[in-house]
């Protein structure tokens, strides 16, 4: 832990203590003061030189892409998408003369919008495609994002990545980042992008000095002050920029399942913190009201020790394996029928539960072909086939997990793994790093049947349970959202149902 002595440790504590209760899990957490880290602190397995999926972070990321085309004369914000994509398929209605770049970096398009869209194919052209909504003005929009991206990709003559990395990445030493792409290969723009929290810091900070790092020019002074500034007014202080969430003396990159990197003018400091977990609104009241007061506190010996116990009791203390049970080595298990059916009419059943630790583009539409098992010293190896896709985990028995990087549709993966038993089962973690799910795999071998149990974090019948009654629609309705969560929770429970493998003869 790195700490000055004029940094409150008692409210750095109880913004741990607040999210453990919520069930929020810290991956990371970054605070600097006038420039100077004072704190920063890793949840092993993840840590400092470890990039991390960011959700909607991206957009602020994209939002920047765009300040820098402005900034070279490449695109205006007053350029009409109808004009910049005229060979796309449009709807019919009168609003094209007023969809700009700047409708779509404050979420003003006006277009209908799915959260649930498959973003594997033309993104550009659902969007064009998409007809133009009834009630007018701000809707937060995946689509919006896209737009920016593919609008920059397009007068750039280059993909998001290509574009940022001499002036951004490069500027800033942050290593070119992995970024999620459809099948055409085009940046995802509201999601899919992947960057250590250290890298997310120096490009709040470079924002927060007008663009400038050690004393460099990075980011364009205008775009630093017009993207950080009210564009839609919520009242009250609070509003949305050009892909940045402002409040009162603050301005923010969120991301979903809480991600957040925060700048506080008021005591000129950036905060950086990313975590798991379904109650965003929690994480968010922490840093605002708990840990942003951490600037404002003096040293208490006290809080200090119980923040240093509480940082040592939340190291991992991993179970060394007993005795496995009998399990076949060089044979391929694979799905029953029925097992086979139940899994894809919820999802494809993957090792990595794709559906809510990336976006919808390039994901399995298949369940996983077949497992097999290898056993040697200390180590268990668990070989899946998904698709086209051969996967290696290495899982320790001796209470020291392995990394193995694998790549699953294109998307490149580093997994820390282990294993136990557990009476007659066999218990696995497996942590793809650069998400922030965990997958919790139960194994139960019997002759030459194996059952799968999934588990995860986060938890996708929670996930799906919390947010299915939340359309106007629905609300407004209360037969029909009886009935839809009903068949909501039905279908949620379709996945905590074990899968069943079987060796062929």
């Amino acid at each position: 832990m790195k700490a000055k002595t004029k940094l409150s440790s008692k409210y750095i504590y109880e913004f741990y203590k607040g999210l453990e209760e919520k069930g929020v899990e810290n991956h990371g957490l970054m605070l600097v003061k006038d420039g100077e880290t004072v704190f920063e602190e890793y949840f092993s397995p993840y840590s400092q030189d470890m990039p991390h999926t960011l959700f909607s972070v991206t957009k602020s990321i994209v939002s920047t892409a765009a300040g820098f085309a402005i900034s070279e004369g490449l695109i205006s914000l007053d350029t009409k998408l109808s004009e910049l994509f005229s060979e796309y398929e449009m709807c019919k209605g009168d609003g094209w003369n007023e969809l700009t770049l700047r409708s779509v970096l404050t979420m003003q398009s006006n277009k209908e919008f799915s959260f649930l869209q498959d973003m594997t194919g033309d993104y550009v052209q659902m969007f064009m495609k998409a007809p133009f909504r009834k009630k007018k003005g701000f809707l937060y929009s995946n689509n919006d994002a896209h737009m920016v991206a593919a609008a920059v990709e397009r007068v750039a003559g280059m993909s998001l990545v290509e574009y940022l990395t001499p002036r951004l990445f490069n500027p800033l030493s942050i290593e070119v980042p992995f970024w999620e792409t459809n099948s055409q290969g085009q940046c995802i723009g509201g999601t899919g992008c992947y960057l250590k929290l250290s890298d997310l810091v120096k490009i709040m900070l470079c924002y927060s000095q007008g663009g400038v790092y050690e004393n460099q020019q990075i980011i364009p002074e205008f775009w630093t002050e017009e993207a950080t500034r009210i564009q839609v007014d919520f009242g009250g202080g609070n509003g949305y920029g050009y892909l940045f969430w402002i409040g009162e003396d603050v301005y923010s990159m969120t991301g979903m399942y809480s991600q957040i990197i925060a700048y506080s003018s008021k005591h000129n400091a950036v905060i950086g913190s990313m975590n798991c977990g379904l109650e965003e609104g929690a994480h968010t009241s922490l840093l605002q009201n708990t840990l942003i007061r951490a600037f404002e506190g003096e040293c208490n010996e006290e809080y200090d020790a119980l923040l240093s116990q509480y940082l040592e009791d939340r190291k991992r203390n991993i179970p060394v394996c007993g005795k496995l049970p009998e399990i076949p080595q060089g044979k391929t298990f694979y799905l029953t029928k029925l097992s086979d059916k139940i899994a894809k009419a919820v999802f494809p059943q993957s090792l990595i539960p794709r559906t809510i630790s990336c976006s919808f583009a390039r994901r399995p539409k298949e369940n996983l072909n077949g497992v097999s098992f290898e056993v040697r010293e200390n180590e268990l190896i668990i070989n899946w086939l998904e698709e086209e896709d051969k996967v290696k985990i290495i899982c320790g028995l001796d209470g020291n997990p392995r990394l193995s990087e694998c790549s699953i549709k294109g998307y490149p993966y580093k997994i820390w793994a282990y294993a136990y038993t557990q009476g007659d089962a066999v218990k696995v973690e497996v942590r793809p790093l650069n998400t922030l799910s965990t997958r919790y795999i139960t194994l139960s071998f019997k002759g030459n049947v194996l059952r799968l149990q999934f588990e995860g974090t986060p938890d996708f019948k929670a996930f799906l349970l919390k947010n299915a009654g939340e359309p106007d629609f629905l609300k407004k309705h209360k037969a029909i959202n009886a009935v839809a969560m009903f068949v909501v929770r039905k279908f949620a429970n379709l996945l905590e149902r074990p899968l069943k493998l079987k060796i062929k003869k």
